[in-house]
This record gives structure tokens, C-alpha cells and sequence, in this order.
């Protein structure tokens, strides 16, 4: 009986060891089986895949210099604005720059922002003295001759600078902006901008510290006046004809890609060039001529490269770049990238092109030709 149990138990201590050598073996299979699916799958990635040649560095983010107003000048009543034409079955494009009035401005708004219009225009109105001037580039709000508020349209945002400190208002809930630096604000530096009604009772609070400041009362309480019934929506074309818009450039080219001698620029850095364009304005002004591209083996090439490479005027293609640059030999299909600085007038003639690329060689005046 006694060697019957010490059978059983070496059987019992083997079965264990079997058994508990498979789950080791399973464990460590399960371990394995990702990492050699994503080995195959990168194998697999270069066998079918063509090698990039690629330069040492990837597009530079971009950077977007103008807060409201796409191409919007300082004050932000200057905008740029590209029209689509179709002419004898080929496409036209026509970049023109506007310079709007506030008026204008205000007229081409959205229902919400002339009601905020309205409300604090009767806010400021409502105190006794108080006189308002529309101008080219804002509403001034004076008392004799010291000016206590301005309302200005950049973009599609209302804001209302005060004669405040807007140190004063640091830490509070009026999360307003500085103007001091601005010497046309100089009497009303504090800026505040109106994008909802709670900013709208906001501002109306502010307008009372203004008073207060300056020991100005409110009037007899009288209706309020329907300011934004006073400007209904007009045109573009109807508001240069009563010159409240102002035409800067009216220009035609080919494609798009022409500008003014004026906007041509000597040479463009990525980040200036982002901030100049619109990125669907870019996608415009790219030449198509309708080619086939052969995707075997991918090029990419910077803009800052071809800079280096070619001399202004010239049209770079692939097959010059094979002369001029190492590494492109056996490429069929070219991109090109932006970095760096161009500093010349360059006809590129590419497969692909990102669109800060294309914004940077219209900007010096050249041509992205796609295939």
C-alpha cells in the first residue's frame, strides 16, 4: 500500500510539471505573437512600400499671426478675398484687397452682433453728454472732448475699448486685453470683446465704471433705439459703390498666382507665409496640368533646398533636381515640403506640394505647377 501511494504521488508531482510546462509554453506564445504580427506587418510595409528619400527635417507647424481676419491689417479693416471665375472653360481667379469700414463692417455682420451693437450703443447713449462719431475705423463715444469708449469689428467680433486701466481689472471676471501699446488707443486702452450676452452684461458693467470715473449720470430712462435696424445687409459690390469699402488691389491672374508687385516679397519664411495666405486660397492658386504620376519611389524635397539649388527665375522639375541634388536619382514621384527661407522666384513643377510650400513660392512671385 505504501509504494502504491508513493506511485501515485510521483505521478501526481509529473502530471504537475506537464502541465504547468504547457501554460509556460502557451504564456509565452501569446507574449510573442504581437510582436512578430508587427514584424511582419513593418517587413511587409517595406517590401511593398517604395523608399522615401526624405530631408532631415518635417514641415514646421503653422503659425496663425492674425486673430479675427484672415489677412487683416493691424486695426483689422484691411481683408483679402479670392473670387472663382470661369472663363472660354478655363478658371480664373481674382485676389483682391478690401479696406472696410466699420460701417461697413456692421453692415455685413451677423444679426447677434449688431444686437449686441445696438445695446451698448443705448447703454453709452443713456448717459447725459454723451455724443458718438461714426469714422473710417470705429465708433468713438466722447464727453466734450474726452473720449470714453470706441466699438471696432475685427472679423466677425465686437469689442469695446474703454478709458479704463485694464490693470485694474487683472484677476477679475473681465478678462480684458491691453491697448496701452497702441497709440491709437491711448485714451481708451482697455480693450473688452463681446461674444456672448454674458460679455454683453459684462460690458455694460464696465460702461458704468467708465461713467463713474468720469462722474457722468444716467438720463431720463426714453426707449431704447433699434440701432441694428439701421444697417441691413448690402453687398460687397453695393458698398463700393457708396464707399464704404475701399479696393487696395484688383488683380487677375492666370491660376491665381500673380500678385501685385506690391505683395511680391523677396523672400518668404514658412511661418510669414502661413500668415499671409489662407490655406483654401492656396489650395487655388496651385497650377494643375492634369499629368499622371508614377508613385514607385517617393521624393521629398524642402523648400529651403531648392532655394539653394536654383537660381531665381528658373522652373525646377524632377529631372533637374536628379542633376542638382544627391539622393534623388531613382525617384519617380516628387514632394515638396516647406522650410526654411525662399528667397527667390521659382517655377516648381511637383506631384505634391503642402500648402505652406505653395504659399511660400507665390509669395516670391513663382509658380506650383501640379502634375
Amino acid at each position: 500500500m505504501k509504494y502504491y501511494i508513493i506511485i501515485i504521488s510521483a505521478i501526481l508531482v509529473a502530471l504537475a510539471v506537464v502541465v504547468g510546462f504547457i501554460i509556460f509554453l502557451v504564456a509565452r506564445n501569446r507574449k510573442k505573437e504581437p510582436v512578430e504580427e508587427q514584424t511582419a506587418e513593418k517587413e511587409g510595409a517595406v517590401k511593398n512600400k517604395a523608399p522615401e528619400v526624405k530631408e532631415q527635417t518635417a514641415e514646421p507647424a503653422a503659425v496663425v499671426a492674425v486673430e479675427e481676419a484672415d489677412g487683416a491689417d493691424e486695426e483689422g479693416d484691411e481683408v483679402r478675398e479670392i473670387k472663382v471665375i470661369e472663363e472660354d472653360g478655363k478658371t480664373r481667379y481674382i485676389v483682391i484687397k478690401y479696406s472696410k469700414s466699420f460701417e461697413a463692417k456692421l453692415i455685413q455682420s451677423g444679426e447677434e452682433t449688431k444686437r449686441y451693437y445696438s445695446e451698448l450703443k443705448n447703454c453709452l447713449l443713456s448717459y447725459k453728454g454723451v455724443k458718438s462719431r461714426l469714422s473710417w475705423k470705429w465708433e468713438t463715444f466722447r464727453s466734450g472732448r474726452k473720449a470714453l469708449a470706441k466699438l471696432r469689428l475685427r472679423g466677425k467680433t465686437l469689442s469695446l475699448a474703454l478709458a479704463l486701466d485694464p490693470a485694474a481689472y487683472d484677476g477679475t471676471k473681465y478678462h480684458v486685453d491691453s491697448l496701452a501699446e497702441t497709440k491709437s488707443y491711448a485714451e481708451t486702452p482697455c480693450l473688452y470683446r463681446i461674444k456672448n450676452d454674458r460679455r454683453l452684461k459684462y460690458a455694460k458693467e464696465l460702461i458704468d465704471d467708465v461713467m463713474r470715473a468720469n462722474a457722468l449720470t444716467a438720463g431720463l430712462i426714453a426707449e431704447n433705439a433699434d440701432y441694428a435696424a439701421q444697417y441691413p445687409y448690402e453687398t460687397t459690390e453695393a458698398l463700393i459703390e457708396r464707399k464704404l469699402i475701399k479696393v487696395l488691389t484688383d488683380e487677375e491672374a492666370q491660376s491665381g498666382t500673380m500678385f501685385k508687385p506690391a505683395d511680391i516679397r523677396k523672400s518668404v519664411t514658412v511661418q510669414e507665409a502661413d500668415s499671409l495666405i489662407k490655406d483654401e486660397v492656396a489650395e487655388l492658386l496651385v497650377e494643375k496640368k492634369g499629368g499622371v504620376s508614377d508613385r514607385t519611389r517617393t521624393g521629398i524635397i524642402n523648400i529651403d533646398t531648392l532655394s539653394k539649388n536654383f537660381e531665381d527665375g528658373e522652373t525646377v522639375t524632377l529631372a533637374e533636381i536628379k542633376k542638382r541634388v544627391s539622393g534623388f536619382a531613382k525617384v519617380t514621384y516628387l514632394k515638396v515640403l516647406a522650410r526654411g527661407t525662399l528667397d527667390k522666384k521659382l517655377t516648381v513643377e511637383a506631384d505634391s506640394f503642402s500648402l505652406q510650400a505653395v504659399k511660400m513660392i507665390v509669395l516670391t512671385g513663382g509658380k506650383a505647377v501640379k502634375k
